[in-house]
């Protein structure tokens, strides 16, 4: 039986051996430097010089973009300081401007107050003067071409009052004063056909004037056509129903429409307004005679 044990006891001897072996050297094992080793060197360097080449390659880059950029930003700055400047400009010519128009706005309220004052004197050379010098400061002043118009037409210069008044179409074509003065003008010229087409533009703009109404009703009764004459004197009368001088033109229309019940009505709202009306009596005949 003990030749059976002695390999076993052998083997065991051999495996004390080398642990001891190994626990003498495992401290030089442990402190081995693998830096010193030569492989370990050699990657070591081929790592730096991969990494310089790097390095190298970003710096060449890098001062190749800053070339190719820098006029590029210098551009834009360039850029930025003239739109820069252009910005200060434009806020120096609007405060200018600014400062300009509102000394226009009180030359111009100094030159209409002139211009009053000689219209009350009834100079109208020197009012036409001071209106003329308003349209210089602003020429793009409806209301100084609109009473210029209406000076010229008071002054019985028919031609600069329509023309000047067409100017005015120019600036604003809705504007129902500026047709109303042009049909006054074209009816003073006889020109009956563009003095209706004016008063009916202005009544589409402005249906609610009676005076406009009325005057289209002349306008068609110097037409011969009392039957729209009638029809715009409805108008004007559903605006001013006590208007004695709607109410009157009414009853001469209605006459010469042989219409009995309108002529009746007009006759009627007359005499509630004033009973004293001396011409009652003859429309009263008038009116018996239908």
């Amino acid at each position: 039986m003990w030749y059976n044990i002695i390999p076993i006891f052998i083997i065991f001897i051999c495996g004390i051996i080398i642990v001891y072996i190994l626990k003498k050297k495992f401290p030089a094992v442990a402190n081995l430097d693998l830096a010193n080793l030569p492989q370990e060197k050699e990657r070591m360097v081929k790592q730096r010089l991969v990494a310089n080449r790097l390095k190298r390659s970003f710096g060449r880059s890098f001062l190749w973009l800053r070339k190719i950029t820098r006029p590029i930003f210098i551009k834009i700055g360039e850029w930025f300081k003239e739109y820069y400047k252009k910005l200060l400009s434009a806020r120096e010519n609007l405060m200018r401007e600014t400062a300009k128009t509102e000394d226009n706005i009180s030359e111009i309220d100094e030159f209409f107050l002139a211009a009053e004052e000689a219209k009350k004197k009834e100079d109208y050379g020197e009012a036409e003067k001071m209106y003329i010098r308003a349209v210089s400061l602003d020429s793009k002043n409806i209301s100084t071409f609109k009473m210029l118009g209406q000076l010229y037409l008071e002054m019985g210069k028919l031609f600069e009052a329509k023309e000047t008044l067409k100017h005015v179409l120019k600036l604003t074509e809705e504007d129902a004063e500026v047709y109303a003065k042009l049909a006054e003008v074209a009816k003073k010229d006889n020109e009956l056909d563009s003095a209706q087409e004016y008063y009916r533009q202005s009544l589409q703009l402005n249906s609610a004037n009676g005076q406009n109404h009325f005057s289209l009703a002349e306008v068609y009764e110097e037409l011969n056509n009392p039957k729209e004459a009638a029809k715009c004197l409805k108008e004007a009368l559903k605006i001013e129903p006590k208007n004695p001088k709607y109410l009157d033109a009414m009853f001469s229309i209605s006459i010469i429409n042989k219409d009995k019940a309108e002529a009746l009505d007009a006759y009627k709202a007359l005499k509630e307004i004033n009973p004293e009306n001396g011409k009652l009596g003859e429309m009263k005949k008038q009116i018996d005679e239908l």
